[in-house]
């Protein structure tokens, strides 16, 4: 993924309970355009409470931060027992930017929440969180195990410290124990329906209103004059069928 923000945090956000926030295995180019691009960044106050996760982890990010806030007053709170937030194993291409645009007053953590940090990679040396995070954050270095970093614990039976591998209880997936099932590859959906599978273009016409098919892949117009506040064109791409290759053209439309 290449852009100015990879995961885009708006408002406001409070997860409870068992909610899960992750980021994790993303490759991301950062902008060069934008001194604040960032695999992940918040614009109000992040509350985890009551046992919730934010786990971000396993990324490979260039000319980027690995987490940002876009101003000075939001915060991350957390509250509750087995609440974590977990900033792990990432790694930047190069020391260009910074690991992280927070400071300390950008984190409030109340015990028994947990903030873990570890093993997170500049080139090849361990990145410096001074002045990044509260002296309640964990910190851990790469060689060493820390069982809220390598598993997730509500899933977790057991933790091997010796392989830093997880022993998952019933039906918790994969090797950190997730309460779902993270394929290794990324699978195209099925489609839900047929594929309208027309090819042809609307041409040499007055349009003063049209309703659009979404799930077809060829959308072609030549020629044709949009006249009428019915005649507007809005594509929903989450209501194509995005699994195929999507034409969507206009040549000498007015």
């Amino acid at each position: 993924m290449s852009s100015v923000n990879g995961v885009y945090l708006s408002g406001d956000i409070v997860v409870s309970a068992a909610g899960l926030l992750r980021v994790a295995d993303c490759t991301f180019a950062g902008s060069v355009e934008f001194f604040d691009s960032a695999l992940v960044s918040f614009d109000g106050f992040v509350t985890l409470q009551g046992g919730a996760q934010w786990r971000v982890e396993g990324n490979y990010v260039s000319t980027a931060l690995v987490l940002s806030t876009a101003h000075d007053q939001h915060q991350i709170q957390l509250s509750g027992s087995g609440t974590t937030v977990v900033l792990a194993h990432n790694r930047q291409v190069d020391d260009s930017c910074s690991f992280a645009d927070l400071d300390q007053s950008n984190t409030i953590l109340a015990s028994p929440a947990k903030f873990v940090v570890g093993c997170n990679l500049q080139g090849d040396e361990e990145a410096s969180y001074s002045d990044v995070f509260p002296e309640e954050v964990v910190v851990f270095r790469c060689g060493t195990c820390n069982d809220d970093a390598a598993c997730y614990m509500p899933g977790t039976e057991s933790v091997d410290r010796g392989s830093c591998s997880c022993s998952c209880k019933d039906g918790w997936h994969g090797a950190s124990c997730l309460p779902f099932e993270v394929p290794d590859t990324v699978v195209p959906p099925l489609p839900e329906r047929a594929v309208d599978g027309d090819m042809s273009c609307v041409v040499n016409q007055t349009l003063k209103s049209l309703t659009l098919k979404m799930w077809k892949p060829h959308h072609c117009y030549v020629g044709v004059t949009f006249s009428g506040v019915g005649a507007l064109l809005a594509f929903s791409f989450n209501s194509m069928p995005l699994h195929l290759p999507i034409n969507i053209t206009f040549t000498g439309c007015t």
